[in-house]
């Protein structure tokens, strides 16, 4: 039987099989790639942590020398006024003191510019490390996402073939939901980080004008960015979580879960109440339990950005080859009928339509029941294989 382009099942599927060779091939080197640029992310973190105690070091014996330098003036102010008290070699060794301190505070200050300068080159360096290490883990998980397809029972590639249409129309949006993914993360690090690493550089500018006129604002300004930096530092570990729950293949689904939902609690001041019924059972499948913890996630969002409610339920039930999650609060809710949760949605629906879609190549079920003033409830049902 011919088909596609002249090829039969027989060669389509000789194909493939000699495709899986090329991508097993080719697996091991991204996996290089990927631990190599894990290292140097580490490396070049640590390198910053370590310039980062050295610069707070010498912005230490800046204020030494600074508070001894006015010190001395007094001192060689007082000499003058009473000259005739002292004799020259007292007044030619205060001299002395004084020119040491101000050489010395040169240099300290030329050292803490220079270390200023290769700490935002390791910090640039840092950021684009990242960045090699999210494509290639990007490319781990592509490469993951292929070898499942095209391992599977070849035998029924026909029947694949035959429903190429559905299947291209999904990969679409897929690659739509990436490229919305990325501009996200482009957002969220060019609002947070990226705004904070600039005000940073703006206050060392104002830290470097005030260091020799008035040391006490000089002082603050280095408090005020001491926590500029550490709450940059919480937004930048934030977004790499959202990324990537590591926990979530360390520690498992409902450990991950009670962890973020006790987080998200603190952080939105929002009671959140979390019930396991039921046998809780170890699910292999990754892709489910990503699923669940993604659509917890978002759900929890909504919650945060547009209900209004301060309580929330997250309910988790176990059953025989299915797994259901129920997210509810008693905010504001909307009329479901309003909301589109379609192909044709690419705007609205609080990113219903995105939660449907990781439901639905998992065979699941998303339902919604919302009203107006009455709160909202999201129902998940995913089958899963406890093999």
């Amino acid at each position: 039987m011919k088909n596609l382009a002249g090829y039969n099942v027989s060669q389509l599927n000789q194909i493939v099989k000699d495709t899986i060779r090329l991508i097993e091939k080719s697996k091991e080197a991204i996996y290089d790639i990927a631990e190599g640029a894990r290292n140097e992310y580490a490396i070049l973190e640590s390198e910053l942590n370590k310039l980062q105690l050295q610069t707070e070091e010498l912005i230490k014996r800046s204020d030494e020398l600074e508070l001894a330098l006015k010190i001395s003036r007094k001192e060689l102010a007082y000499y003058s006024k009473n000259f005739d008290k002292y004799n020259q070699q007292d007044i030619h060794d205060a001299y002395d003191r004084a020119d040491n301190i101000r050489v010395e505070l040169a240099v300290n200050r030329e050292r803490e510019r220079n270390i200023i300068i290769r700490r935002n080159d390791l910090e640039r360096r840092l950021i684009e490390s990242s960045r090699t290490v999210e494509k290639a883990e990007f490319l781990i998980n592509q490469v993951a996402t292929v070898m499942d397809y095209l391992s599977g029972d070849l035998g029924s590639i026909n029947i694949q073939l035959e429903d190429a249409e559905k299947r291209k129309y999904l990969a679409i949006r897929v690659i739509k939901a990436q490229e919305e993914e990325r501009r996200r993360v482009a957002r969220e690090i060019h609002d947070g980080p990226a705004q904070t690493l600039s005000s940073i550089v703006h206050k060392l500018e104002i830290c470097e004008r005030h260091i020799d006129t008035d040391l006490e604002k000089a002082r603050e300004e280095l408090k005020n960015l001491k926590r500029t930096v550490r709450d940059s530092l919480i937004d930048v570990r934030r977004i790499i979580y959202d990324l990537r729950p590591m926990s979530i293949e360390d520690l498992g689904l409902i450990p991950t879960l009670e962890k973020y939902i006790e987080k998200f609690s603190l952080e939105s001041d929002i009671q959140v109440n979390f019930q396991i019924i039921g046998v809780k059972r170890d699910i292999q499948d990754k892709n489910v339990t990503l699923t669940i913890f993604r659509i917890v996630q978002e759900a929890l969002n909504n919650i945060r950005n547009h209900s209004n409610s301060k309580t929330a339920e997250v309910v988790i039930e176990f059953l025989p080859l299915r797994l259901v999650l129920k997210v509810s609060d008693r905010g504001i809710g909307f009329d479901s009928n309003e909301i589109k949760v379609d192909m044709d949605d690419t705007t609205g629906g609080f990113g219903l339509f995105s939660m449907k879609e990781r439901i639905e190549l998992l065979d699941g079920t998303l339902d919604i029941d919302s009203r107006v003033g009455k709160g909202t409830t999201i129902r998940v049902t995913i089958p899963y294989d406890e093999k």
